[in-house]
């Protein structure tokens, strides 16, 4: 082999054979030199450019491999020829086993003529295509999917990305239920404080009325079966300004098993069927509004009733748990308190059961309190003011469970104060003021039957000028009652304001109807001694007056 180079150095360089003196050679073997380190540099670039290209190359497989999406290549028959490790896991298998196969047999029945022409589409378009499928996942609920997908530049196959839109799905469910809620909002805000009026002039006229006569008399019956009804519409009520803007729930830190306990009970008395509790003993606190989470459970316990009209069991409870990150989409992690109440009743079908939130749905017979859609609505409107989320699972001749979670709190409980003996008001001169005359009347018919010196007005500008000149002429009243809200004139706001301004001391009471206003939350703050939240009988008025008048 050298022979043969050296004959073909010749050839081409002929003058190589002639003698070289000692500088030629010495310069010869300088630029070898030369070019032998050049050679091991161009290695050691080479070398180098190859550990950049693997290093690379595995980094892009790692992000191919670990994307958020998953990321498949079809051919025109919708076989998978290759899939990254996060579109298996969306499948629930191992890649080995997705290569190579259909990807039509992961896709719902019902939703496979969709995935086939969308394949179709692809191929056809050159254009970058989409559909959304359930895909069917081995041992586990399917999963919805949005599935993009461009023809390669070869034309035989086509490079997809599969996205898990469950979470998306879910938001547009809850805005679209929140959306309804709001329209309900707008209706029952406008006619909650004009139905607390009115009930409170029900509830005060019958307890008028059973002040004068004894209560072994026919009548008294009639009165406290009127009365009853009365307070069941004060709780309807109370459900429809959960709807409306100012319905968010005033939460304290509350124990949670004692509210569960006391709203199951009445739920299902009368009834054939019986609860079974089980209730962590070291269950966590929440920061929650004990009368609207009463609600949800009585609420979600009626329904596990009118669903066993044979009778049966109602299970419910309560415990601890850490929620992971994305593992209820809705929520953050962290600590929560889960209340499930289970049925084994007829269950609901799955056509019906993304519906069950909606407000005015219904599957039961109209009938008296039945069949008006609001009360799951009510339920999912407080668990999402509360932060939490509510969720159901069933099946049909089986049951159904609905689950609550809430963010549980490590703020200590508040200590119940002992409640003190009711003390009768002393006699005294107060000044009423509303602007609806029916209200207006009864509390003065109310007031003097107690005893009390009672001078009504009709708005708060008059409030201000009646109390002055008392004021000024050395009666002055003992105590002031003052309606929030007033039509085309001043309220309760402005004119304890001015009141305060004449007189530092004056007592006053806020009324109204609007239960959740800021000023109801907080009467101190805006300068009154206590609130009464219409509707209200005597026995509150009663309370109210003693506590603030003899404080």
């Amino acid at each position: 082999m050298r022979r043969r180079a050296e004959g073909r150095l010749r050839e081409q360089h002929p003058e190589t054979g002639q003698a070289r003196t000692e500088a030629e050679t010495q310069r010869l073997v300088h630029e070898l030199q030369v070019h032998q380190i050049e050679l091991e540099m161009q290695n050691e670039e080479l070398q180098t450019a190859r550990d950049e290209v693997a290093s690379g190359l595995e980094k892009y497989s790692d992000l191919y491999d670990f994307a958020p999406v998953g990321y498949l290549t079809l051919d025109p028959e919708g076989r998978v020829l290759e899939a990254n490790l996060t579109c298996a896991s969306l499948l629930g298998i191992d890649r080995s086993r997705l290569v190579k196969r259909r990807f039509g047999v992961f896709v719902s029945a019902a939703d496979l003529p969709a995935f086939n022409a969308f394949i179709t589409r692809v191929f056809e378009s050159k254009a970058r295509e989409f559909c959304e499928v359930m895909l069917l996942k081995e041992g586990k609920p399917p999963v919805e999917v949005r599935i993009e997908a461009v023809v390669a530049a070869s034309g035989r196959e086509c490079r997809a990305a599969v996205t898990d839109i469950a979470e998306r799905k879910q938001g547009e469910k809850d805005r679209l239920v929140l959306s309804k809620l709001e329209s309900t909002g707008i209706l029952a805000g406008g006619i909650a404080h004009d139905f607390n009026n009115l009930l409170t002039v029900v509830l005060l006229h019958i307890d008028l009325a059973q002040m004068h006569i004894p209560p072994s008399e026919a009548w008294a019956r009639h009165l406290e079966l009127a009365k009853k009804a009365a307070a069941m519409a004060r709780g309807l009520t109370q459900q429809l300004i959960t709807f409306a803007s100012g319905g968010a729930p005033i939460r304290r830190v509350t124990s949670l098993a004692g509210v569960i306990q006391e709203s199951v009970h009445p739920a299902l008395s009368g009834s054939r069927v019986r609860c079974e509790f089980s209730l962590a003993e070291d269950l966590w606190p929440a920061e929650a509004d004990e009368g609207q989470f009463g609600q949800v459970i009585r609420n979600l316990v009626l329904n596990a009733r009118e669903a066993m009209p044979q009778g049966g069991v109602v299970s419910v409870r309560a415990e601890n748990v850490v929620l992971r990150s994305h593992e209820i989409p809705s929520l953050p992690p962290g600590e929560y308190v889960r209340v499930s109440i289970a049925d084994q009743g007829v269950g609901i079908s799955k056509a019906v059961l993304p519906k069950i939130f909606d407000p005015y749905f219904s599957t039961k017979q109209r009938g008296d309190q039945k069949g008006m859609g609001l009360g799951l609505t009510i339920c999912h409107t407080v668990i999402q003011r509360h932060g939490g989320a509510i969720a159901v699972e069933s099946e049909v001749g089986v049951g159904t469970t609905f689950h609550i979670h809430l963010p549980a709190s490590r703020k200590l409980l508040a200590k119940e104060k002992a409640s003190l003996p009711t003390i009768l008001p002393r006699h005294g001169r107060i000044l009423v003021m509303d602007d609806e005359e029916v209200v207006r009347g009864v509390i003065e018919a109310t007031l003097r039957q107690m005893g009390h010196e009672v001078e009504p007005v009709e708005d708060g500008q008059r409030a201000i000028e009646v109390y002055g000149n008392a004021k000024a002429q050395g009666r002055p009243f003992d105590l002031v009652i003052l309606d929030l809200t007033v039509r085309a004139g001043v309220g309760g706001r402005e004119a304890i304001q001015a009141l305060l301004k004449l007189d530092p001391t004056v007592k006053a009471i806020v009324m109204t109807g609007y239960a959740n206003d800021p000023v109801a939350l907080e009467p101190e703050r805006y300068g009154f001694k206590g609130i009464l939240a219409k509707p209200f009988g005597v026995v509150e008025l009663q309370k109210t007056l003693a506590r603030i008048m003899e404080s």
